[in-house]
């Protein structure tokens, strides 16, 4: 019953997680599509601005009235006309007082001859209005230059809408989905440098680094001073041991952000790593410039070493006896005494000199690791005395990728054998402000080992959400290999 329990509020908590996502992507492209509607009412106003008057609408004129005076009637002029058979100017029209020719007056006759009259009044204004509209189509046609200015504004418009989808997707860790909206970005604005930037960087997710390269070399054709481009190929380079490479877009980076902390630890990390080149010199016949000393001579005589081939199966000979091998002097060709080989041990760590404190910042923190770190034993002891809810605080900005793997080779070492919670551990390094950039520089030895905690998390921790939500922070891809599929 526990269980179905714990199904069903999983259940629950994934609906409203997805019903909170659909209303936040409605609301968007709500807001998306009335931003879209003042734009265009926009640009119709202003395009009305500059576009002729147009003819009033049908039987509404702008100019208004004159309103006639009335005449007032003289009803004792008017009988004295009737009498004398005067026309008083209205013919046809009845007299209010003639009763009995509104007797013998038609109506119906009277309505059909008025509603012939407006038809053919109506006809003739739509001919003329229908010519006049033609004549101003005619002349009304859109210049080429603002309509090529209308098109390319729509594309940047489809472009912005394409790269904020892409982000959101990139958010939620759909990196596939992510790709497809930054390349229908760029079917709309081909020029656009963010764009093939933000590609690359998921591209970078997806591990498919050569692609990565090659948006970032189109990005900086567009842009050579945008830094996220260099440091996005960088990073592909590093990833494909083109250390070289590597090396040169850090440093420019560090010309563009002389204060860039990645930059600046990735260039000391490969340089260290990459071996200076020798210069090779052939050496002439007879040369011997190239064969002096060194150092100055020894007084004690030269010894001949006795050497022996060993073959594969030798390789688990064992030591050999005091007396075996003999070392003769070429001088006198005495017996000298028989070499011992003494086994070199490590010295004892002295633990009183080592840091145990807590570390109040980072400084401390990254002084007391320089020391530990040659001591796993008394690095797991440091490492443990500080709380998990203090990383964030404690790293603020200045989180290495280094740093962050020492740390989760420490918790896989020592955490799991002696059966300690990485959880909160996990969890909360997620946290840090620079998680996302230093994660990113795993190698396959550190994925195995990130996907080995969170496996061994997933076992001592009831929360199913909060795996999933690990899995996708780490970024672990093969879910089978690390029995964590059932659990998404």
């Amino acid at each position: 019953m526990a269980t179905t329990a714990a199904e069903k509020s999983f259940q629950l908590q994934m609906q409203m997680r997805q019903n909170t996502e659909e209303m936040s992507s409605f609301l968007k492209d709500m807001s998306e599509w009335t931003k879209e509607v003042a734009k265009k009412d926009e640009t119709l106003l202003k395009s009305n601005k500059s576009e002729p008057a147009l003819p009033p609408v049908r039987n509404q004129t702008n100019k208004k009235k004159k309103k006639k005076k009335k005449k007032e009637v003289n009803f004792k002029e008017l009988e004295q006309l009737e009498k004398e058979g005067k026309d008083t100017g209205e013919k046809g029209k009845i007299k209010g007082y003639d009763y009995r020719a509104w007797d013998k007056f038609d109506v119906d006759a009277a309505l059909k001859e008025m509603d012939g009259e407006e038809k053919k009044n109506d006809n003739v204004e739509e001919e003329g209005e229908g010519e006049e509209e033609e004549e101003e189509y005619e002349e009304e046609e859109e210049d080429p230059e603002e309509q090529e200015e209308r098109l390319a504004k729509q594309k940047k418009m489809h472009a912005s809408y394409y790269k904020e989808r892409g982000n959101d997707c990139f958010k939620e860790g759909k990196w596939e989905e992510a790709v497809e909206y930054y390349t229908l970005g760029l079917g709309s604005d081909a020029l656009n440098a963010i764009l093939f930037a933000n590609r690359a960087m998921a591209l970078l997710k997806l591990q498919r680094y050569a692609a990565a390269i090659e948006d970032c070399d189109c990005s900086i054709e567009l842009d050579d001073q945008y830094t996220k481009a260099y440091l996005r190929r960088a990073t592909a380079h590093q990833q494909l041991d083109n250390k070289t490479q590597a090396i040169a877009d850090f440093k420019k980076v560090l010309e563009l952000e002389p204060e860039n902390k990645m930059a600046q630890s990735s260039v000391k990390k490969l340089e260290a790593s990459v071996e200076p080149a020798v210069e090779y010199k052939p050496v002439k016949p007879g040369d011997i410039t190239n064969m002096k000393r060194t150092l100055p001579p020894s007084d004690k005589p030269m010894i001949r070493i006795q050497i022996y081939d060993v073959t594969p199966d030798d390789y688990d000979m064992t030591p050999t006896k005091k007396g075996e091998s003999e070392v003769k002097r070429e001088e006198n060709g005495a017996s000298a005494a028989p070499v011992e080989q003494v086994e070199k041990k490590p010295p004892p760590v002295q633990y009183n000199t080592l840091p145990t404190r807590i570390p109040m910042n980072y400084l401390q923190f990254q002084t007391d690791i320089r020391k530990l770190k040659d001591h796993p034993e008394a690095l797991f002891e440091y490492i443990k005395k500080i709380d998990p809810d203090v990383y964030p605080k404690l790293f603020q900005e200045s989180l290495e990728a280094d740093q962050l793997f020492m740390i989760l080779d420490v918790l896989n070492k020592f955490y799991i054998p002696n059966n300690l919670p990485v959880y909160n551990e996990l969890y909360y390094l997620t946290k840090v402000k620079r998680f996302n950039m230093a994660v990113m520089f795993k190698t396959e030895r550190q994925q195995l080992c990130v996907g080995q905690l969170v496996e061994y998390a997933a076992r001592t921790v009831d929360d199913k959400l909060g795996i999933i939500n690990l899995i996708k922070s780490y970024n672990i891809m093969d879910l089978s290999k690390y029995n964590l599929k059932n659990i998404v």
